[in-house]
């Protein structure tokens, strides 16, 4: 079947030959070994610029026939999503121990004092980096395989500059004191504990969602339990409650700030994979909210 080429911009490219029961991996690798463009930097659609993804196993499945029209576009330079959680993650991992360990490098030589708010905040911030870390290699499926590698700076700005930089600074800092509305002990017990209780909430979600998608594929199912019975984004909800509680257990205004920060970015993402939920699955609980039960 004869299949005509074109640009985003739909400029005729090229015409092409491919048998009836060829693969879209071996029509991507034919446009590699031609234009020397990767397939994960691939992006096609058929019969019109915002037509149909091309995806699948063959170019049949999505309605390519002789004569068809497939719209290309670049990507850009790609990095797998494993590569991009594992550097974001990494950041903190160092830039905090070097804070906490090492303040004469960054503050006023000064007697220092460790309270147990920056003792405590430490291991919170530290246990929920290296948690993240043990998720991205052992734990998570990625429904896409890479993303444009501008974007990683995105990513690593948020966690490097306004969790590690913005949170760590002022909290390790020597004339950091705890406010006094919490510096009762059994307080902070409570938001201690609780944020392990999440730890552990957020990591059986994204057990449940690993478990409903087979190694390899891109398949999605309906979570349940774990939360999952109230919001479809649970896994965002348990992460929300993690950074309110440690905003809460360290009371500082960048604390504040990135909780809020979180909030914004998880709920947009929660009401985009709610509608996808109800798109995807007509039997989808309809009394199920995106991000927190009962409201949102």
């Amino acid at each position: 079947m004869d299949l005509l080429l074109k640009n985003h911009k739909g400029q005729f490219m090229e015409r092409v030959n491919f048998p009836l029961d060829a693969t879209v991996d071996d029509f991507k690798t034919f446009f590699y070994e031609k234009h020397r463009f990767y397939p994960e930097r691939q992006r096609w659609t058929v019969n019109s610029i915002t037509g149909p993804r091309l995806t699948g196993r063959k170019l049949s499945d999505n309605g390519v026939v002789d004569g068809t029209s497939l719209y290309f576009k670049d990507l850009g330079v790609q990095i797998s999503w494993r590569l991009v959680f594992f550097i974001e993650y990494l950041g903190p991992l160092f830039i905090l121990p070097l804070l906490y360990f090492f303040p004469s490098f960054f503050y006023k030589p000064e007697p220092l004092i460790r309270y147990c708010s920056q003792k405590c905040g430490f291991i919170m911030l530290m246990f929920h980096f290296l948690k993240r870390e043990f998720e991205t290699f052992f734990v998570h499926r990625f429904s896409k395989e890479t993303m444009p590698i501008k974007n990683l700076f995105t990513n690593c700005f948020h966690y490097w500059v306004l969790c590690a930089v913005g949170i760590g600074y002022y909290l390790f800092h020597p004339h950091y004191r705890p406010v006094l509305f919490f510096t009762r002990g059994a307080e902070k017990i409570v938001l201690f504990v609780l944020f392990f209780v999440f730890q552990f909430m957020t990591f059986m979600t994204h057990v449940t969602l690993c478990r409903l998608r087979p190694k390899g594929t891109t398949v999605r199912g309906i979570p349940k339990s774990w939360g999952f019975q109230y919001v479809s984004c649970a896994n965002y909800f348990w992460e929300l409650l993690i950074w309110v509680d440690i905003a809460l257990f360290v009371n500082t205004l960048t604390g504040y700030f990135f909780a809020f920060a979180v909030l914004l970015i998880l709920a947009s993402w929660a009401k985009k994979k709610h509608k996808k939920y109800l798109k995807e699955f007509p039997d989808y609980p309809k009394d199920r909210k995106a991000l927190i039960p009962f409201l949102f």
